[in-house]
């Protein structure tokens, strides 16, 4: 094969406005996973967290925490990609980061794997995104009422 004959195309470089579209939905995704990362890594995580957080239940603080994930990732995808599967992305790769939470824990001293908090990581991705989902469409309808 004359490798003057073989061109390699590759893919057009994103636009600047491109760029800065992605890193404006990717980076507070990036940061929030570096914060349950750290918080994780923590054999005592209650000296790094507010007191309030220790009277609720361990699953409800995972169910808050992984929504809160599962909306950043959501808007990551649909502002991002041209994919209509943005919901079923986000759920995934919220629970697929638990899961790889859980594992970190199971290795740091004093910490523990737990099934059920990778459920509880899972219910509130789902929850949360869904509960997004339905505000912004209510917001959309009432912005354009008001247009009209």
């Amino acid at each position: 094969m004359n490798p003057k004959n073989t061109l390699m195309t590759y893919p057009p470089s994103p636009s600047p406005s491109k760029r800065w579209l992605q890193l404006k939905y990717w980076i507070p995704v990036v940061l929030y996973c570096s914060i349950i990362v750290y918080l994780s890594s923590q054999s005592y995580p209650s000296r790094h967290l507010p007191s309030f957080v220790f009277g609720l239940s361990d699953k409800l603080v995972h169910a808050v925490e992984y929504g809160l994930l599962g909306i950043l990732l959501y808007r990551a995808f649909q502002h991002t990609s041209h994919t209509v599967r943005s919901v079923s992305l986000a759920i995934i790769c919220a629970v697929g980061f638990g899961i790889s939470d859980e594992i970190h824990q199971w290795f740091v001293p004093h910490r523990h794997a737990d099934i059920w908090d990778v459920l509880a990581d899972g219910a509130g991705a789902l929850c949360f995104i869904i509960i997004w989902v339905c505000l912004s469409k209510m917001y959309r309808s009432f912005r354009q009422q008001q247009q009209d």
